[in-house]
């Protein structure tokens, strides 16, 4: 990895560091001082600044003044705040300002004693409220050009995130101070600070009278146990303060939010009766959620599934909106995602017990089969694999959703059975392929937890390979961030002997889980995938496409392919390939198909739509 790449990397991994940090001090923080405090103590403490200061319009005068300082140089000389020049520009302006070489400057921007003390760079942040500066926070480093385009994207962030918390503390006070510490205990979540759920009944027939249209929206956290399990309570806890905080921004002036268990929020919205306004406000929900959460060093990436009900229209007694809020929530049967509720929500009991009776017969009734996505070389546009996508034939449903059955599947205890014919039926498809002339392909399969806590994993996959006759070097299994995060040496030593069958080893999903990067060092991948939901989100979002950008860089520096999944446009496609990602998936080649469909493809020698070679 060239040297420049690899400064670039580290500055990348300080300021992700650092937003890191200062959130988790907004989230503690009690009031906006100590927040600009600790804002300047982690900006210097991780390594990238020496020196940073934040000075707020004094509304007497118009003028900054010093409220927090932290650097080498600080102590009481106050000749590195430049109250005029840089600092004011930066103000009036109301937007990043960047100088990456000092010595460009003009001297009356009040550069002259940095230059002489040494710096050589500086950055100006904004602190805004309601669109206007209300001070600013400058950070001073001894480096030339280090402000390169993704750590700029993440100065935003910790500009935005400073500038927004005084706001959100002090109605966060004027809230608890309004009840009495009695009352507080009986009717406020002690974790979250948001009201729980007796005070969510207690307020909710009064809503219903007041506004006459109501929605109740019961939002469900998923993977909470598998963090705690990581990370242990207290950062759970931490979680679960940032979420509410994320909630409670969406619920509006009339709007109410409860948490009524530890996983699980509530939130109750006049109006809203038009199932299109349900379905962007469910989304817009699931994005705030989805936003990765800071936890120490690293960084968590949550889901939810979301359910709601309207007053009066899909129910007419207030009394039972929770209840049926909370059914069209249940994640049993779907992963994060929204519903609206209906009737036949009450009836998926049944139908789910009988699903688990016909899986139980659907193996040996020939209804599963295997369809394939292609995988394709973001350099020559070839087809370089495919992934195994099981399917379920249903003699009266027709094909069923993976998302439908294979969670039940793990439930039922028959995964590891259905495993195997999947490695086995994969393995014959590709072989075959082979001998009937076609190119060689990768064959990808998904190992699902349940298969891969399994203590003969190693015999099933060789006897899959022995049973097809195919060469271990054309199958690649495909592992969960969750999954190789439980028991970690046991699972370092499961890989290793996955590996000496000649085999790849991937990891899918990536980023979705506790996306601390240094933990891939420790584990035998040969292939990154990228989760489909920042390639969905880094052509519109900033934070998105930096950590697109840093997973790419880490990647290589660890000498891993890495694979882009749910490519759907060519602006995704060709913003990849700048960005130096080998391999793709998705729609905008190909959604998955029956194995015929593959032979025709590779018969016609479709490649991928390439403009011109990649830089």
């Amino acid at each position: 990895m060239k040297r420049k790449q690899v400064a670039s990397l580290d500055r990348a991994n300080r300021m992700l560091t650092m937003l890191s940090r200062i959130n988790r001090s907004i989230i503690r923080a009690e009031s906006p001082d100590s927040i600009y405090r600790d804002a300047c103590r982690i900006a210097v403490e991780c390594g990238m600044f020496r020196f940073a200061w934040i000075g707020l319009v004094d509304t007497a005068t118009d003028r900054l003044r010093l409220i927090s300082a932290f650097g080498e140089q600080c102590g009481s000389d106050e000749s590195l705040v430049v109250a005029g020049g840089f600092a004011d520009t930066v103000r009036k302006s109301r937007r990043l300002c960047i100088y990456n070489d000092l010595m460009t400057l003009d001297e009356r921007m009040g550069t002259t004693e940095l230059v002489r003390r040494g710096f050589h760079a500086m950055a100006g942040l904004p602190l805004c409220e309601d669109g206007e500066a209300v001070g600013v926070f400058l950070l001073y480093t001894d480096q030339t050009e280090c402000f390169d385009e993704t750590v700029v994207d993440l100065m935003q962030e910790v500009a935005d995130d400073i500038g927004f918390s005084p706001g959100h503390i002090l109605n966060h006070q004027r809230r608890l101070a309004a009840e009495s510490k009695l009352y507080y205990m009986a009717f406020y979540d002690a974790q979250t600070g948001m009201p729980n759920r007796s005070l969510l009944e207690e307020r909710l027939p009064a809503m219903v009278r007041k506004h006459k249209a109501l929605t109740l929206i019961d939002i469900r956290l998923l993977r909470l146990d598998r963090a705690a399990e990581a990370f242990g309570r207290h950062a759970v806890e931490q979680m679960l303060r940032t979420v509410a905080y994320r909630l409670d921004g969406s619920r509006g002036a009339d709007g109410f939010l409860a948490s009524i268990a530890t996983d699980e929020f509530v939130l109750a919205i006049p109006g809203m009766a038009d199932m299109n306004a349900f379905e962007a406000f469910a989304a817009e929900l699931i994005s705030k959620i989805e936003a990765p959460v800071p936890v120490g060093d690293s960084e968590v990436f949550l889901h939810a599934s979301i359910g709601g009900v309207h007053f009066p229209s899909q129910e007419s007694e207030p009394a039972q909106l929770l209840r049926r809020a909370r059914a069209a929530a249940d994640r049993k049967g779907m992963d994060s995602g929204f519903r609206l509720y209906g009737k036949a929500l009450d009836e998926g009991a049944e139908l789910r017990m009988r699903m688990e009776a016909e899986l139980h017969r659907a193996l040996e009734r020939k209804e599963f089969l295997l369809y394939y996505q292609p995988q394709l070389s973001l350099l020559s546009g070839e087809v370089l694999g495919v992934e195994a996508l099981l399917q379920w034939n249903h003699p009266e449903r027709g094909m069923l959703s993976p998302g439908i059955f294979i969670p039940l599947l793990e439930e039922c205890g028959l995964m590891p059975q259905v495993g195997a014919w999947v490695l086995d039926t994969a393995c014959k498809q590709v072989l075959q392929w082979q001998e009937q002339g076609l190119p060689r392909l990768r064959m990808a399969v998904n190992v699902s937890a349940l298969q891969f806590r399994m203590a003969n994993l190693t015999v099933v996959v060789r006897q899959a390979l022995a049973g097809a006759k195919l060469p271990a070097e054309w199958l690649e299994l495909e592992l969960t961030e969750s999954l190789i995060l439980e028991n970690a040496e046991a699972t370092i030593r499961a890989m290793h002997e996955l590996k000496a069958l000649g085999i790849t080893l991937s990891l899918d999903d990536f980023g979705t889980g506790y996306s601390s990067l240094s933990y891939l060092r420790r584990y035998p991948l040969d292939r990154l995938k990228i989760d489909r939901s920042f390639i969905n989100e880094m052509m519109n979002h900033s934070s998105s496409a930096a950590l697109v950008r840093s997973i790419l860089a880490m990647a290589k520096s660890l000498e891993l392919i890495t694979i882009a999944e749910g490519v759907e446009t060519m602006p995704q496609m060709e913003y990849l390939r700048t960005l130096g990602c080998e391999e793709m998936q998705g729609y905008l080649f190909s959604k998955p198909v029956p194995p015929e469909e593959i032979i025709r493809l590779l018969r016609g020698g479709a490649t991928l739509p390439l403009q011109g070679s990649r830089t």
